[in-house]
């Protein structure tokens, strides 16, 4: 599987990276930035200050707030949630090869919504990646394209647009002009070899591949 470091790292609020893997990306990041609360995590891991912390910081004791208080970066819009916001910034900063780590555990519907976010972000970073303790998710654009893969690598693939055919190349179970109108119905899949390749319409289509 593609080597994360060295990338611009959102960090979100949710369980802080524990894997070797997880955890060599955020060491090895480039710049960090935190969603609001996450910055409390960061700082308590000793890996020293994140280059910027945005949110409206209802998550985030006065404490830490004083001692990043020149890193902040406010943003009080409701219609985002601080992923988003986080990603926005970076966006502005010209800053689009986005790994993000911590969108996973505490709330499963930030969960949920953290992924499904990967399909608007790729519009502006489409190299963007969502790193977790145990795989990954990309998201590909339409018409489709290629994630690496290794023999016998468990990959799931998730549709934002239930009515689109999608046909899958390179794995065991076969997917054919499937419109995927569950999550389930295309997951545990498995690579035959070093290259899956998705063809699709209209949406995005999200790819999970197990470490």
């Amino acid at each position: 599987m593609q080597d994360y470091s060295g990338k611009t790292v959102i960090l979100a609020d949710g369980d802080f990276p524990s894997s070797e893997a997880a955890l060599k990306v955020l060491e090895e990041a480039k710049r960090v930035v935190c969603c609001d609360g996450a910055a409390k995590k960061y700082l308590s891991a000793g890996l020293g200050l994140p280059t910027a912390v945005v949110g409206d910081f209802d998550s985030l004791d006065a404490e830490v707030r004083k001692e990043l208080e020149q890193l902040l970066v406010n943003d009080p819009n409701q219609e985002n949630n601080d992923l988003a916001k986080a990603f926005n910034y970076c966006i502005r900063q010209g800053w689009r090869d986005i790994v993000i780590l911590g969108a996973m555990g505490r709330r499963e519907d930030h969960m949920l919504g953290n992924i499904s976010w990967l399909a608007d972000f790729a519009n502006e970073a489409p190299s963007i990646a969502m790193v977790t303790d145990y795989g990954v998710f990309t998201p590909i654009l339409p018409p489709g394209g290629s994630v690496a893969t290794t023999k016998g690598m468990q990959i799931s693939f998730f549709s934002l647009d239930p009515s689109q055919p999608i046909t899958a190349r390179g794995v065991v179970y076969p997917v054919e002009d499937l419109c995927l109108k569950r999550w389930w119905q295309a997951t545990l899949n498995e690579a035959i070899g070093e290259q899956v390749t998705l063809q699709f319409r209209s949406d995005a289509v999200i790819v999970y591949r197990a470490r």
